[in-house]
């Protein structure tokens, strides 16, 4: 259990009157337990919290009640088990009807230390299989390599975005196809496990120079947001470091053509930065910049410090170049 979840939510419940609430989100059990998966099927919980006075209790169905107890939540004041035929709706205030993602924004060190193990081995996943790949795999043998990679390490992918040669310059999401990855293949991937989502983007050319330009001209919007990321500073700040930089590129249009990131944590983007958003950086939250032009896009998810940023997801083993005193991912060369 997350005890200072359990602490922020009880506070949180006071304020608003609450004598209980119900958690039924996945993002909020995983807060609340500390990593714990209350889904089977992705995005349906088959288990919701009560919390009551500072006590959490589990509801879920005897389908479910061992595998929960011994595998996903620990430290619970008690457990409802329900007939599977017959499992009732709670009645209450619930974070169906309450955002509780102002409470999640600010990680703990024991959170710190699970999405720094994350970021390393989402980052892996997406190299092994990168490096792996050929000029004539499909975008779908590709992310195929990426999800076995993930699964295998424990993380469901819950965005897997491949492009090749072909696509990558045309579209920002690119779903998976069937086309081959030709000179240049560009992978996306926002990885779960215990609750917490590391957001990544790598390239690779098998021969494509041009490409490596544009990447550069992304690099340098990317040091804008980086530069202008550290405790106190707004999203909106952030946003309008990010449109100068591309302005000074002589590229302003591509501020409009895909958005640039924002706050991370139990989701891929906990807080997706808009202009006018007054929202606060604070030492403790993790950011996931993502600026692009087409052909071209830069991602990692960055632990925010009094120090300065940590790179969550950092690979030793990948090619970097510096930028602005930090070492950035390189576009993989053949």
């Amino acid at each position: 259990m997350n005890r200072s979840a359990l602490a922020r939510l009880s506070r949180w419940m006071k304020e608003k009157g609450f004598t209980v609430f119900f958690i039924f989100r996945p993002e909020n059990f995983a807060w609340l337990t500390g990593g714990g998966d209350n889904t089977v099927m992705v995005g349906e919980g088959v288990a919701w919290l009560e919390v009551r006075e500072g006590e959490v209790v589990l509801h879920t169905s005897r389908v479910e009640a061992h595998r929960l107890l011994e595998e996903e939540v620990e430290g619970l004041d008690g457990t409802v088990i329900h007939p599977w035929y017959d499992i009732p709706t709670p009645k209450g205030p619930s974070d169906l009807e309450h955002d509780l993602t102002p409470l999640r924004l600010i990680l703990s060190a024991e959170e710190w230390n699970r999405f720094r193990v994350l970021g390393r081995d989402t980052a892996a996943a997406v190299r092994v299989a990168i490096w792996a790949a050929h000029p004539d795999w499909t975008e779908r043998e590709l992310s195929g390599a990426i999800a076995e990679g993930a699964l295998s390490r424990g993380i469901q992918p819950l965005v897997l975005l491949v492009a090749g040669e072909e696509r990558i310059f045309k579209y920002r999401h690119p779903l998976p196809r069937d086309y081959s990855l030709g000179r240049l293949c560009m992978a996306v991937i926002c990885g779960r496990r215990h609750g917490l989502v590391a957001d990544l983007t790598r390239i690779r050319s098998f021969g494509r120079p041009e490409a490596e330009v544009l990447y550069r001209k992304v690099l340098e919007v990317e040091a804008a947001a980086l530069d202008a990321t550290r405790p106190g500073v707004t999203l909106d700040e952030v946003l309008s470091s990010v449109r100068e930089a591309y302005h000074a590129l002589g590229r302003p249009e591509a501020f409009e053509e895909h958005h640039q990131g924002g706050i991370a944590g139990y989701r891929p983007r906990e807080v997706l930065a808009l202009p006018g958003d007054g929202t606060k950086l604070a030492a403790g939250m993790a950011v996931a910049w993502n600026p692009s032009l087409s052909g071209a896009k830069v991602e990692d998810t960055f632990l925010i410090t009094e120090e300065g940023l940590e790179n969550l997801t950092f690979d030793p083993h990948w090619p970097t170049v510096e930028v602005a005193g930090r070492k950035r991912p390189d576009i993989l060369r053949s």
